[in-house]
């Protein structure tokens, strides 16, 4: 009975049922649409299927499917699938039974990017102004009345579509600066016909589409929106202007929820998928103004929201009566079962370094470092396949590739000791949780580690393990997971100046008057190393060898990453190699012009330059099975050190 479900639920209000039109949900948990680029050649695939079917297996109430192209134009890429013509029915029928058989209510996501030009270079011409695209500059194709209007009835016919496809309904996307919202906004609708101007003429585009859905697909099919709540730019779509739209949408009395995201294609883009360095549900206050505009339609709060603590609040203290939570799910999906079930602790945690979200946005498919079963038939209920035979496993290295190695293994029934040099697991992933705002990254070691403990692992940390160590256990197979060394920077001297490491600053960091971070990486623990260093020394320079900074940092989290730069008052020099520091003063040479460059009164200089694996043991183990996993079979990032430690584990 669902009122003894919610005496004994932990989230009792996260888990109580909730009317969505017609529909009744089974709990507040939603699945924000989330791009995978699992499709192939613009049709569903077994993968695009599987992703929403394991989340709706893992206890989510409402599914909203990933974008679903209602025109031609609105392809931008071929892992996009379309919704305008019959080539997918199969796959939708397919994927809207499984999703109902599993409990969960699914929704389609009706997209169209209008002027924006994200990865097509010829496609997605339409606008509905003339003002270009804040991301790609491009100029679209005004549309005229009569071909608006065509449009609207191309989102009709999907919606009808994916009604006798036997989905529950759709939502219209309007947020993120796509078409519906470039109409929506003032900062993009400089239109002077019925379609531009007054709110009630810049709603219409989005008015006339849900009240034909409506007109359409009938009562019993759910139609949501997603809208801007704050649009980020000057001119645009703020708060206040956001519960005007709201209430007005409303009043037409054909919607079911409405949802609400940030930003737009501008440097806003940012807070579209907040990450690490935003404060958890930090747009709550903004979702509940939405809730009291919405006169009583139910409205989803999402953005950075990752934990069954905080979605319980959510729906308590009144901020959205659905909780989206997209990349908690993409981490774990069965991410509401667990909830659901007391075992919140064992929900993989999501720790908002958007790693994901930077490779769909490369056109690549979805993937989770510490997820690698993501999108895979099975995946919420995942476990470890038993090992035929018991064996006696060494791995050595307590860093992330270690420890997923380990925990995997031992969880498969062997006998795994893992040797860690430093006295807490994590490795250089530890330190890295220690730079400003990274704190967040060492939650993906704390649940290594306590799955580690809990299928047994027998742990010797602050011990470097020696060969003696290691054959002491007679090991059937020895897994390496040692990591790599930062190479001092090609073309200085070696030993000359007063040159660190930045793993070693970290660790026992300084200040002073002036200090230059030279940047051979580009990824985002490098920028925390600047973050730190700015706030030691008086005058930060940031050099590198490329012409930008930052070009391993997924676009979204790299807007903040030159913010936080530009306003630290950090001197930035990029296509400049580091050649040499002595006496304070720091040489560099441009890498195009081949001008040389000197900087005086630089007391320290921090380096981070290309890794060299650390897999000397390798050779002096003998005969036994060796696996290298991770930066010491080759350096990379952290995706490829915890994939493959899963990986090797599970070919022991």
């Amino acid at each position: 009975m669902p009122g003894k479900a919610r005496m004994s639920s932990p989230y009792p209000h996260l888990f109580s049922p909730l009317q969505v039109g017609a529909r009744r949900l089974r709990n507040r948990v939603a699945l924000p649409a989330t791009l995978t680029n699992y499709g192939a050649g613009n049709r569903v695939t077994e993968r695009w299927i599987d992703f929403l079917v394991e989340r709706a297996k893992g206890g989510c109430g409402l599914l909203v499917s990933e974008v679903i192209a209602v025109d031609p134009e609105a392809l931008a890429t071929g892992a996009i699938v379309t919704g305008f013509d019959d080539g997918n029915e199969a796959g939708f029928k397919r994927v809207a039974r499984e999703v109902a058989s599993a409990g969960g209510v699914l929704v389609g996501q009706l997209w169209h990017p209008g002027r924006q030009q994200l990865w097509h270079p010829t496609k997605s011409p339409r606008a509905a102004s003339a003002e270009p695209d804040a991301y790609s500059w491009t100029v679209g194709h005004v549309m005229s009345v009569a071909e608006v209007r065509e449009v609207i009835q191309a989102y009709v016919a999907a919606a009808r579509r994916l009604k006798a496809c036997g989905f529950a309904g759709v939502e219209i996307h309007s947020a993120h600066g796509y078409l519906p919202q470039q109409f929506l906004s003032p900062w993009s609708n400089s239109r002077g016909d019925e379609f531009g101007g007054s709110l009630e003429n810049r709603a219409r585009f989005a008015a006339e589409i849900a009240t034909g859905i409506r007109e359409a697909c009938g009562r019993e099919f759910i139609v949501g929106i997603k809208l801007p709540g704050d649009e980020g730019v000057a001119g645009g779509i703020d708060p206040p202007e956001a519960a005007r739209v709201t209430r007005h949408l409303a009043g037409f009395d054909v919607l079911d929820y409405f949802a609400y995201g940030q930003g737009n294609f501008s440097l806003s883009l940012e807070t579209h998928v907040p990450d690490l360095y935003f404060r958890p549900g930090h747009f709550l206050e903004i979702h509940k103004a939405m809730r009291a505009a919405a006169g009583g339609v139910p409205v989803m709060a999402l953005g950075r929201i990752g934990t069954a603590e905080l979605a319980e609040r959510v729906v308590a203290e009144g901020y959205g009566d659905l909780v989206g939570m997209t990349r908690a799910h993409i981490a774990d999906a069965a991410f509401a079962n667990k909830a659901a079930a007391g075992r919140a602790a064992d929900i993989r945690p999501s720790v908002y370094d958007n790693f994901c979200w930077g490779e769909v946005h490369q056109g690549k498919p979805l993937v989770e470092f510490h997820n690698p079963e993501i999108g895979r038939a099975g995946e919420a209920d995942w476990r470890p396949t038993p090992a035929g035979r018991r064996k006696r496993i060494a791995v050595v290295g307590a860093g992330p590739a270690g420890l997923q190695a380990a925990w995997v293994a031992a969880a498969r029934g062997h006998a795994v000791t893992l040797f860690g040099a430093s006295v807490q697991p994590g490795g250089k992933l530890a330190l890295e949780a220690t730079l400003p705002g990274r704190q967040e990254i060492g939650k993906t070691i704390a649940y290594q580690r306590r799955l580690a403990e809990r299928h047994g692992v027998t742990f010797r940390l602050g011990q470097r393990a020696s060969v003696a160590d290691l054959l002491a256990l007679a090991p059937d197979a020895v897994v390496l997971a040692s990591g790599a060394r930062l190479g001092w920077p090609p073309g200085v001297p070696v030993g000359e100046g007063r040159l660190v490491s930045a793993r070693d600053y970290a660790a026992q960091p300084d200040g002073g008057e002036a200090a230059l971070l030279y940047d051979h990486d580009h990824t985002a623990a490098v920028y925390a190393v600047a973050d730190l260093m700015a706030g030691r020394f008086k005058r930060l320079v940031l050099a590198t060898p490329r012409p930008d900074f930052a070009q391993a940092v997924n676009y979204c989290s790299a807007i903040g990453v030159h913010r936080r730069l530009h306003r630290a008052g950090v001197e930035l020099l990029a296509a400049h190699q580091l050649l040499g520091h002595a006496n304070g003063l720091v040489r560099l040479r441009n890498v195009y012009s081949d001008a040389e460059t000197s900087l005086a009164g630089i007391e320290r200089v921090v380096y981070v330059t290309p890794r060299t694996a650390d897999a000397g043991l390798a050779a002096r183990l003998g005969d036994v099975p060796i696996h290298c996993v991770g930066d010491c079979r080759a350096p990379r990032n952290l995706m490829a050190a915890i994939h493959e430690g899963q990986a090797v584990a599970e070919r022991l």
